[in-house]
C-alpha cells in the first residue's frame, strides 16, 4: 500500500512540477514573440516611410509601444544602416550622430570588413543606449551570422549569445540581438538594396526572471543554452542554480525555437516546490497510515484508490503532453495572424496618413488597442474576455478616464479571442470618431454604451447600442475612410454580425448585433 501510494505521489509531483516548466517556457516564448512583434511593426513603419524616417519620428514611433514600463527585457529597437569601409562613409555617419544626438562619435571598432552596419538609430534614448550607437555590429563574427541569415531568409532571425554594448554596469547579462532586413529601392527606382537592419537588443536575465515573477518563491532553477550542432552556448544561468541543482528531485529538459535559433532549457525543481510536495504527501501518508491501523476493509479500498489515482495521473501525464503540442501549434497559428494583423493595419494607417507624426499616433493607438486584448486573452490563458472590462480599457485609452456605471451598461457577457480582438479595435475606432467628429469632447456632449442578450441557446445573439449626443448634428460622411472600413471589416467579416448607423440631428446612434458564442 505505501508503496503503491509512493508512486502516484512521485506521479502527481512529476506533473505537477513539468506543468510548472511549461508554464515557464510559454511565458518566455510569449515575451520574446511579443518583443519581435514589435519590430515587425517597426519595419512596416520604415517601410511606409520609404525608409526616410527623422530621427524625431522614430522617437515618437517607439516611445508610444511604452517598451521599458510594459516589456522587460527588451533594452529598445534600432536602426543600423548599410555603408562601405570607408572614410567618406564613415564621416557622413559620425555627422549624422552629432546632429540627431549631439554624439562625437565615429564608426568603431575597427574591421577587416569591406561592410560597416553602424547603429544609428537606438530608442529610447538611454544612458545605455546611447553608448552603442555608433558600434558596427557587422565587424563582430556573431552578430555578422545572424544578420547574413536575415538577408538569406528575409525574416527575423536572433543571434547566439553575446555581450550587449549597452551593458556598461557592473552586473552584466548575457544578451542576443533580433534582425530584420529593411531593403530600399535604389535612386532610379529599379531594384531594391539593402540600406540596413532593424533590431532590438535582449538582457536574458531579465527575459527569464519575468517568465517567473508571478511565483512568489521561484519554483526552480533554469539553465539555458543556446544550440546549433554541435556547439553551444551558455545564455542564461539561475544565480544559485549549481547549489540548488545538486539536491533537486525533478529535472525537466525542454527546448524552444526562437527567430531561427534553438534555446535547450534545463530546470531543476527548487526547495520551495520540494517543502511543498512533501508537505502535502507527509499529509497523505498520514492519513493512509490511519486507515490501515481501522481495518482491512479500508486498505482493500484504500489500494483500489491509489491504483486508480496512478492511472489516472498516468493519463494526466500523456494528455498534458498532447495539450502542449496542441498549445504550440495554436500559438503559431495566433502569432502568424497577428503578424498579419500588424502589416495590414501599418500599410493602411500610412495610405491614410499624411505625415509621418499623423501615422506615428494613429498606428501606435491602434497597436496599443490590440494589445489591450491580448492582454485580457493572456490573463485568461487565451480563453474569455469580460466584455465590460474590454470597452472600458478602449475608452480609457481614447478619453484618459473610466466611464461611469450609467454610461456603460449590460449584463455580465464573455467573449472569445476572435471576438476580444475585433471589438477591442472596433471600440477604439468608434471612440476616436467620437473625439473626431462627434462632439463628445464638447461641454454638452455625451456618450452611452448599453448591451442586451437576445435569444437563447445556439441562436443567442449579442446586440450592442453605442449612442452619441452632441449640440450639433453629425453628417453622413460621403465616403468611408480606412477606421470606418477597419470597423466593417471586424463586425461583418470576422464575427458574422451586422452594424447600423443613424446620423440624427442631436448626435449619431450606432447599433451592432453579432452571434454570442
Amino acid at each position: 500500500m505505501t508503496t503503491v501510494v509512493y508512486n502516484a505521489e512521485e506521479k502527481a509531483t512529476k506533473a505537477r512540477f513539468e506543468a510548472v516548466a511549461d508554464e515557464v517556457v510559454d511565458r518566455l516564448s510569449e515575451r520574446v514573440t511579443q518583443h519581435v512583434a514589435f519590430l515587425v511593426s517597426a519595419h512596416s513603419f520604415f517601410a511606409a516611410s520609404g525608409g526616410n524616417v527623422p530621427k524625431a519620428a522614430f522617437k515618437t514611433f517607439v516611445s508610444g509601444l511604452d517598451l521599458e514600463a510594459r516589456f522587460e527585457g527588451i533594452q529598445g529597437v534600432g536602426y543600423a544602416r548599410v555603408v562601405p569601409a570607408a572614410p567618406l562613409a564613415e564621416a557622413q555617419i559620425a555627422a549624422v550622430l552629432k546632429a540627431d544626438y549631439n554624439i562625437h562619435r565615429g564608426v568603431w571598432p575597427e574591421t577587416d570588413q569591406n561592410t560597416r552596419t553602424p547603429i544609428i538609430l537606438l530608442e529610447p534614448n538611454t544612458i545605455r543606449n546611447a553608448a552603442a550607437l555608433g558600434y558596427d555590429m557587422y565587424s563582430d563574427n556573431v552578430r555578422r551570422a545572424a544578420m547574413q541569415r536575415a538577408v538569406a531568409t528575409g525574416r527575423p532571425q536572433a543571434s547566439a549569445p553575446v555581450q550587449l554594448m549597452q551593458e556598461i554596469t557592473d552586473t552584466k547579462q548575457a544578451g542576443f540581438l533580433v534582425y530584420v532586413p529593411f531593403f530600399k529601392k535604389d535612386a532610379s527606382g529599379g531594384s531594391n538594396r539593402l540600406d540596413g537592419f532593424l533590431y532590438a537588443p535582449f538582457r536574458a536575465g531579465d527575459l527569464h526572471a519575468n517568465a517567473l515573477e508571478r511565483f512568489p518563491k521561484p519554483p526552480a532553477v533554469i539553465e539555458t543554452f543556446d544550440e546549433e550542432g554541435d556547439e553551444k552556448a551558455l545564455l542564461f544561468r539561475s544565480p544559485d542554480f549549481d547549489e540548488v541543482a545538486k539536491d533537486s528531485e525533478q529535472v525537466v529538459k525542454r527546448s524552444m525555437e526562437i527567430a531561427g535559433r534553438t534555446w535547450i532549457l534545463k530546470i531543476h525543481d527548487s526547495k520551495e516546490f520540494r517543502n511543498k510536495s512533501k508537505k502535502l504527501g507527509t499529509m497523505a501518508l498520514g492519513i493512509i497510515s490511519i486507515l490501515l491501523a481501522g481495518a482491512l476493509a479500508a486498505t482493500t479500498w484504500s489500494q483500489f484508490k491509489a491504483l486508480s489515482t496512478a492511472r489516472q495521473m498516468q493519463a494526466m501525464s500523456e494528455k498534458s503532453l498532447q495539450d502542449k503540442d496542441m498549445m504550440l501549434q495554436e500559438m503559431k497559428h495566433r502569432i502568424k495572424n497577428s503578424f498579419s494583423r500588424v502589416n495590414a493595419m501599418a500599410r493602411q494607417t500610412a495610405a491614410n496618413s499624411e505625415t509621418i507624426d499623423e501615422f506615428s499616433t494613429s498606428f501606435s493607438a491602434r497597436l496599443q488597442a490590440m494589445a489591450n486584448a491580448q492582454d485580457m486573452l493572456t490573463r485568461s490563458h487565451w480563453e474569455r474576455a469580460d466584455l465590460r472590462e474590454l470597452l472600458s480599457k478602449e475608452l480609457e485609452q481614447v478619453f484618459g478616464m473610466s466611464p461611469g456605471e450609467n454610461k456603460v451598461s449590460g449584463p455580465s457577457v464573455e467573449l472569445n479571442e476572435r471576438a476580444t480582438q475585433a471589438l477591442g479595435l472596433t471600440f477604439h475606432e468608434l471612440a476616436t470618431n467620437a473625439v473626431k467628429y462627434g462632439g463628445i469632447s464638447e461641454e454638452d456632449g455625451d456618450l452611452g454604451v448599453h448591451w442586451k442578450i437576445q435569444g437563447r441557446g445556439k441562436s443567442r445573439k449579442l446586440v450592442i447600442d453605442w449612442v452619441e449626443t452632441s449640440g450639433n448634428s453629425i453628417e453622413q460622411p460621403g465616403d468611408a475612410g480606412f477606421g470606418t472600413r477597419l470597423i466593417d471589416a471586424n463586425i461583418r467579416g470576422e464575427l458574422a454580425g451586422t452594424i447600423e448607423r443613424t446620423f440624427k440631428e442631436d448626435g449619431l446612434s450606432i447599433r451592432i448585433t453579432m452571434p454570442l458564442v
